[in-house]
């Protein structure tokens, strides 16, 4: 891992994953999860393997869980949001085109500006329409 990825990775543990886990969600790093009543929520981290961009993607699925395209059954607090189809997911970041890039002397002003990104991830959870019912 570069240093850069390091100090993003300690950034978000700062500035988002505390938010998130006061949103309710559980997990760890890069993968979390939040169980509702109607539906689990999905949200996960992925860095670029050429550096200096990280993308944050939310999906959610049914709160028994999800059954994947080769018959695979997740149950809700194993499903990561790579297992859901890619029509069922959304990045976050529409404004800066769904990546945030960073470098060594932004990590943190990133950090916070994914953590604003939150409200667009509950938004889409709560908007769009629960594909599996």
């Amino acid at each position: 891992m570069s240093v850069e990825r390091d100090n993003m990775i300690n950034s978000l543990r700062k500035n988002v994953i505390p938010t998130l886990r006061d949103r309710g969600f559980k997990g760890s790093f890069p993968h979390f999860y939040r169980k509702l009543e109607n539906r689990v929520d999905l949200l996960m981290f992925q860095f670029s393997a050429w550096g200096g961009v990280l993308y944050v993607e939310v999906s959610k699925c049914s709160p028994e869980g999800h059954i994947d395209v080769s018959e695979t059954f997740y149950t809700p607090n194993k499903v990561k949001v790579y297992n859901i189809d890619t029509a069922h997911r959304q990045r976050l970041g529409k404004e800066i085109g769904e990546m945030f890039e960073f470098n060594k002397d932004n990590t943190e002003v990133i950090s916070l500006n994914v953590s604003e990104s939150l409200k667009e991830g509950e938004e889409w959870w709560n908007s769009s329409p629960n594909w599996w019912v």
